[in-house]
């Protein structure tokens, strides 16, 4: 894999954002931020999207997290895009620290407010999500009717992602790096607990920056070791966890970004830097090898997570530097066929109810 030059400072505040983020921009942290992002805007075939500096907006103050407006949820009218799909849309935006969902018809349904740069998120069947409030170092679950459920505490941790397995209720959270600017970690949650069972961390790991289940309880990762090369890896079991086993790759990722898992247990990676979402097959001998599938993503800027839609014929970006989330076919990809713009600093996006194994 390409080696990336490691960036060397300490995070905190909105390095956090820049670490996460593949192109970093040099971008007006002064520039006005919008009241409320605009609605779903659908694209017109072909058409191309100019890329937009990444702001590195300054976190705001804490506030307690709790909804700020919300409107009768629409889960259940035709998506607008290529497919019918029951969901809604929920973008995590660091430059405003808000939480921002829309129905499928393009509605801005509920914004969640007072969050610490949240950043990564997750999902489940049900509906419900789960958000990476880093600079508070907890994870806030939240109802599909958007109320705050529980807060995971993840102390001394800056966690950036959040996992559900729906066998057994337990919840994986990336951490980036630990608050003293130690090497990052994977932390696992029991089901119904808001304290960690395990937190799991590997020398050979610098820092982990996402993650997911598999059918069976196995949680996929990707980050970067010591010196900057992007690594992806798998923990195997749960609250009992030990080790992070490293996995090898057949192609370059240039970035890590997102991950994903199928109902096939197929492992979905998005390379932030590489414009494309890479498929591939369980690991044999502690390899994923090739691809199976490469998912361009054409006029992206800095697509730092992404979520399949429900029946993964889609899947919605999370893109830092377009200031936007757009959707994509899967896996075909090519030019977006719907965006939502007027965002700031989006890092996270889950689609609910989740595509998960």
């Amino acid at each position: 894999m390409r080696s990336i030059n490691p960036l060397g400072y300490a995070l905190s505040g909105s390095a956090i954002l820049a670490l996460l983020a593949g192109c970093s921009g040099g971008g007006n942290s002064s520039a006005p931020v919008p009241a409320a992002p605009n609605a779903l805007v659908h694209q017109p075939a072909g058409r191309s999207i100019d890329a937009i500096s990444r702001r590195n907006a300054d976190p705001a103050s804490v506030l307690r997290p709790s909804v700020l407006r919300v409107s009768k949820p629409d889960l259940s009218h035709g998506f607008v895009g290529p497919d019918a799909v029951t969901a809604a849309i929920i973008v995590s935006d660091s430059g405003t620290n808000d939480v921002y969902a829309y129905s499928t018809k393009g509605k801005l349904v509920a914004t969640l407010t007072g969050f610490s740069e949240p950043q990564g998120m997750g999902g489940t069947k049900a509906g419900s999500f789960y958000v990476a409030n880093t600079g508070d170092s907890n994870i806030l679950e939240y109802s599909d009717a958007f109320k705050l459920t529980a807060t995971l505490k993840d102390p001394n941790q800056y966690p950036v992602g959040a996992s559900y397995d729906e066998a057994t209720g337990v919840v994986g959270v990336t951490n980036i790096i630990s608050t003293s600017d130690g090497a990052g970690s994977v932390s696992f949650y029991a089901k119904g607990k808001t304290t960690p069972c395990a937190t799991i961390s590997n020398s050979n790991w610098g820092r982990v920056y996402f993650g997911a289940f598999n059918s069976r309880g196995d949680f996929f990762i990707d980050g970067e070791d010591p010196d900057g090369n992007v690594i992806v890896g798998k923990i195997t079991g749960e609250c009992s966890a030990k080790s992070i086993t490293t996995l090898s790759v057949g192609n370059s990722i240039f970035f890590p970004g997102g991950i994903q898992i199928t109902k096939q247990d197929k492992i979905v990676i998005d390379d932030q830097e590489g414009a494309a979402v890479y498929t591939y097959n369980p690991p044999v001998k502690g390899s994923l090898g090739q691809p199976v599938a490469t998912t361009p993503l054409s006029g992206v800027s800095d697509p730092v997570t992404f979520a399949l839609t429900n029946n993964v014929m889609d899947l919605w970006t999370a893109d830092a530097g377009l200031e936007a989330s757009q959707e994509f076919a899967y896996p075909a990809g090519g030019s977006p066929v719907a965006s939502i713009t007027g965002l700031v600093e989006p890092i996270g996006v889950v689609v609910t109810p989740a595509e998960v194994p």
